[in-house]
């Protein structure tokens, strides 16, 4: 009885939420920092009734329960006391620290009930730091901060919980991820799995390819890995592990190709909306220069399943495509994707074309008799969508709590100038650092908190060695994205290993291998201007979009030591060469001493066609003997 009251509570909390959410992308009744307030308020109110629903005793109950009363209480004072609390910042009265107290209190223990305690830990130790660190000697000290200043800049002084990053949450994710859970109900998957069935008859790999196709299709609206993961490979695994791939196999592709879900225009996450605001540029421009990575992502994922088929002697029965149903299904998710699109592209802002697809693909999922969902499922969806936002919001929030930290003491820049110093201002070992501080970041946090820290730490520094801003934060946020995959704590390799029922430490490990391409797209964005569409001369822009497929290709290939058969070890060896010298070409653009990137394609192209020659050959010979020997 109890649970079913606080799951229709959930429920009526999370649409109240959505209808707040859409009602501000049309009327704008508030000022920023009360809009604020109330998104804040709202995500109190379902993380910690959603935990009193679970909680496993009466006392859990009544405590989580409390937590969400004061929690919108804190958040009403800050809405009715805005002015007041604009001219006391920084010397907040008996009241403001009470309140400021308890903000912080509550966001650490909401991001730990939906994120676990690796964030929560790294926020205490910022918190503590700026408490305490005038104690701390050499580089890491910083003046002295009295309590209340603390307080009042991480919380109750509109700073800190409040500002850039909760306003990111309210203004622009909030509502693209109630529409991606949105299209869980109203049968847009259908179009997903019979645009995945064509990759898969006309590559081996069979539902392998369409695990990464109708994934990646999902992950153009949803932008999240782990959701991602739950919807699709619901029905992908199964059939993935019924035609012959191992278990852990099937969870990696599923992990794999969700997890560039986040990369894949047009939403590819909160981060992606982070960037646009450090940047300075509207989401149209982060849109347009993630295409050419995220498509050269999802290659390398394709590949992958490729050989891995070919090296295991998987062959996966044809599956027959619905070509009626796929076009049936189509406009459920063309229509919406085209509105946001167009929206985005004319300057709308991200919360008003994500409430305008939302309208359009709930308006358009009633057209259809056999596709009309239940009035009722649609709530649900709604609400649902609801929760995740505010789990995201959460984790945007405590973000806010150590860039505050890092800001007002310094730390930030303290943090630049040892990254500076070890590197000896080189550039690739800055980058190296980049993406270790990223991975290791990344282990059990959302992909916008570790780029967030990342971007506000280290960024900086790449910047000052020349990079182009944007390739610069492209290059963090590729590292946070694929930190869902790498062990030890990959949370999207996690949910494919469950559904798959297999070892998570393999599953995360062949995970790794498939996304390999995004652990080299990051580094070719940065020194390969074309692939955000900013391109140096024409010849290398044509060169670059020969030799970074081919390349790709060759190092997959290498990495599972086949193609179109079984590699020799000499084939496995020149392959490797083959793509040390494709990308050589893309990066080394020139050298003091000699024009080498020339070279370097020629030695490429000659090197893929040699190998390719080979395999021809090696593909051939059974054909000869059986026509040789016939039974």
């Amino acid at each position: 009885m109890r649970t079913q009251i606080l799951e229709k509570a959930l429920i009526v909390i999370g649409l109240m939420m959505f209808a707040y959410q859409m009602v501000t992308t049309q009327y704008l009744f508030v000022g920023s920092y009360e809009h604020q307030a109330v998104h804040l308020g709202f995500i109190f109110a379902l993380l910690f009734t959603y935990q009193a629903k679970v909680a496993k005793t009466p006392v859990g109950v009544a405590v989580n329960l409390a937590l969400a009363v004061v929690g919108v209480a804190s958040c009403v004072y800050v809405f009715t006391n805005i002015v007041h609390l604009e001219e006391v910042f920084g010397f907040p009265d008996t009241m403001d620290m009470i309140v400021g107290i308890v903000l912080v209190v509550l966001v650490i223990a909401g991001t730990r009930a939906a994120w676990g305690w690796t964030l929560p830990i790294v926020a205490l130790v910022f918190i503590a730091y700026f408490l305490w660190g005038d104690h701390l000697v050499g580089q890491l000290y910083h003046r002295p901060f009295k309590p209340d200043y603390v307080v009042s800049y991480l919380s109750i002084g509109l700073s800190g919980v409040f500002g850039t990053f909760l306003g990111i949450s309210a203004n622009q994710v909030f509502l693209f991820v109630v529409f991606g859970a949105l299209l869980g109900v109203i049968r847009v998957h259908d179009f997903f799995m019979e645009v995945g069935k064509v990759a898969g008859r006309n590559l081996r790999g069979g539902p392998g390819q369409t695990a990464v196709v109708s994934s990646a299709l999902l992950g153009m609206i949803s932008g999240a890995a782990v959701a991602n993961v739950a919807i699709v490979g619901a029905f992908t695994i199964p059939f993935m592990k019924k035609v012959g791939y191992r278990p852990e196999h099937a969870g990696a592709i599923e992990a794999t190709a969700s997890t560039g879900g986040q990369i894949m225009p047009p939403v590819m996450g909160a981060a992606a909306f982070l960037m646009a605001s450090f940047l300075g540029v509207s989401y149209d421009v982060i849109m347009l220069a993630g295409i050419i990575p995220a498509l050269l992502y999802f290659w390398g994922v394709m590949l992958g399943v490729q050989f891995l088929a070919v090296r295991d002697n998987i062959r996966p029965p044809i599956e027959t495509v619905n070509f009626k149903l796929m076009m049936r299904r189509f406009p459920l998710f063309g229509i919406p994707l085209g509105v946001m699109i167009f929206m985005l592209l004319q300057q709308y802002s991200p919360a008003n074309a994500a409430a305008w697809s939302i309208v359009t693909a709930i308006a358009l999922s009633f057209v259809d008799p056999q596709t009309r969902p239940k009035f009722g499922d649609i709530l649900k969806s709604l609400a649902n969508g609801a929760m995740i936002g505010a789990q995201i919001g959460i984790s945007l929030a405590i973000v806010g709590i150590v860039a505050q930290t890092m800001i007002t003491t310094g730390l930030g820049n303290k943090i630049a100038g040892l990254v500076e110093i070890i590197s000896g201002g080189n550039l690739i070992i800055t980058l190296l650092m980049t993406m270790i501080v990223s991975l290791i970041l990344g282990c059990g946090v959302p992909t916008s908190a570790a780029y967030s820290l990342v971007a506000i730490a280290v960024i900086p520094i790449v910047i000052k060695m020349g990079v182009d801003p944007l390739s610069a934060h492209f290059f963090a946020f590729y590292f946070a994205v694929i930190s869902s995959l790498t062990p030890p704590v990959a949370l999207a390799s996690l949910a494919g290993a469950s559904l798959a029922e297999a070892p998570y430490f393999k599953t995360s490990m062949s995970a790794f291998k498939l996304a390999i391409s995004g652990f080299i797209i990051p580094f070719l964005i940065v020194f390969n201007p074309l692939l955000t569409f900013s391109p140096t001369t024409w010849e290398f822009a044509i060169g670059t979009i020969i030799a970074v497929p081919l390349g790709m290709t060759a190092l997959t290939a290498a990495i599972y030591g086949c193609g179109l058969t079984v590699f020799t070890a000499r084939e496995r060896i020149l392959t490797a060469l083959t793509a040390a010298c494709l990308f050589g070409y893309s990066v080394f653009r020139h050298v003091d001493w000699m024009p080498i990137e020339y070279p370097l394609l020629i030695l490429g192209l000659i090197g893929f066609a040699a190998v390719m020659a080979s395999q021809l050959k090696a593909r051939r010979q059974p054909v000869v003997a059986a026509k040789a020997n016939p039974i």
